[in-house]
């Protein structure tokens, strides 16, 4: 039995300032204020265990339970946490290994989520829910609650600029938890020595996710809700029959009313398949070669961020940056003082645009079926080469070429930004160098 237990304090500090012309909004369209945040203090006591249950008998060459927990105590609303987890390991026999395990993490909100200063910022695109235009897009309580917060049928305000807005933190957010489940094998065969084999399933929800509703949310959900007093209404204010101060005509949201802070209330799930791969062997008086592949294939990546509909499935699976398979391949051979080395990465196919807008999620219909002839940016297949010289014993010259088939990224894409950054962004690329070590 083996254990180890422990304590921690920590104190985190956070500040910044800007300059005068940044702080005023001079060198932007938004000012940004600075931030003087209250210190971080979390006080946490920690341990862990490992049990062996059994070993050595009949289909159990060993039988071992592990376990961890921590206790955190948060200044702030975070309060008092609990983090945990599990593991059962059992190896049959020689050479294999099944392993499940279950976890709880916890993620407290930073300084900068609690307590960055509410300022300027702008909502581009801005719809208003309660405009006769956009009345019959929401939700079946859309009319009657617009009609309840005193907002006439022939109101239709269309905005041509951005609505301004406040964004900030929240001095009232709680923490994030996950649920994370895991179930692998590991192979490491005795009658094929230098090989090894690791599957793993793997299945992951995020509850309570720190994020932003955006404005248009905001708004959209004070009139799509059935109850119509629920706390996103409390976030903006609407001119009354006299208009606004800055003169927003009648029932307008006024400028600069709509806060936009972070909220705990999205949820993530992603669930997958990691395989990793690898061989390596000696040549007695020619060579060693290794070899690795990793590979991963996702199973479901999805977004629960509509605030109106906590079941709201967003797919993000597929969508440009989120590809359902990628691996690399990776082969080195060394002999005497030459080290070759070769590496295929390979990126799966992906939509254009919203997954959405092509396949139905949920029930829903395409939201947007005829939105480019082409449906995918193609998998991509990418190669780098190198070669390096022992020239001395702590000298090593090396070069190589990544990307050696000149692969651009699709259809335009930048590689920058967006999900395009998934692509290598530069072409092919040469280099060398040298690796001296002074001892």
């Amino acid at each position: 039995v083996g254990f180890s237990i422990g304590a921690e304090y920590r104190r985190e500090t956070a500040s910044y300032v800007q300059d005068p012309l940044v702080t005023s909004g001079l060198t932007f369209y938004n000012s940004i204020p600075a931030l003087d945040a209250p210190s971080f203090e979390v006080k946490e006591v920690f341990g862990e265990l490992r049990v062996p249950l059994l070993k050595d008998i009949p289909l159990i060459r060993e039988l071992t339970i592990t376990g961890a927990g921590r206790i955190s105590d948060y200044k702030g609303k975070t309060g008092t946490v609990y983090a945990y987890n599990g593991q059962v390991e059992w190896s049959p026999v020689e050479g294999f290994r099944v392993r499940g395990s279950y976890g709880r993490s916890v993620r407290a909100p930073n300084l900068t989520e609690l307590y960055s200063q509410q300022g300027q910022n702008f909502a581009p695109g801005f719809a208003d829910p309660c405009s006769a235009d956009n009345i019959g897009t929401g939700t079946q309580f859309r009319a009657a609650n617009c009609a309840a917060a005193g907002i006439p049928t022939s109101y239709n305000y269309q905005y041509t600029s951005s609505l301004q807005i406040l964004s900030g933190g929240n001095p009232n957010l709680r923490e994030e938890t996950s649920d994370s489940y895991t179930i692998g094998l590991v192979a490491q065969p005795t009658f094929l020595p230098g090989f090894s084999a690791t599957v793993d399933f793997y299945d992951i929800t995020v509850n309570n996710v720190i994020t932003a509703a955006t404005a248009q949310n905001i708004a959209n959900a004070c009139y799509d809700l059935q109850n119509p007093n629920n706390p996103f209404c409390s976030l903006f204010q609407r001119a009354g029959t006299g208009g606004g101060p800055r003169g927003e005509q009648q029932f307008r949201i006024l400028e600069g009313s709509l806060l936009q802070s972070q909220l705990n209330y999205a949820k993530l799930k992603v669930r997958g398949i990691d395989v990793e791969v690898g061989y390596r062997r000696d040549f007695p008086g020619f060579g060693v070669f290794n070899t690795k592949v990793n590979y991963t294939h996702v199973l479901r990546n999805d977004q629960y961020l509509d605030p109106t509909d906590p079941n709201f499935r967003d797919q993000i699976l597929l969508e440009l940056g989120d590809p359902k398979d990628r691996f690399t391949w990776d082969v080195d051979f060394k002999t005497g003082p030459v080290t070759l080395n070769y590496e295929m990465r390979y990126i799966g196919k992906m939509v254009l645009n919203n997954y959405e807008d092509l396949f139905s999620v949920q029930g829903r219909p395409p939201q947007n079926a005829d939105y480019s002839d082409v449906r995918y940016y193609p998998e991509v297949f990418y190669h780098d080469v190198k070669v390096g010289i022992d020239v001395a014993r702590n000298f090593n010259f090396y070069l190589g070429v990544d990307n050696l088939l000149d692969r651009k990224p699709p259809y335009g894409l930048t590689g920058v930004g967006a999900g395009s950054g998934v692509y290598s962004n530069i072409g092919r690329f040469y280099y060398a160098g040298i690796k001296a070590n002074f001892k």
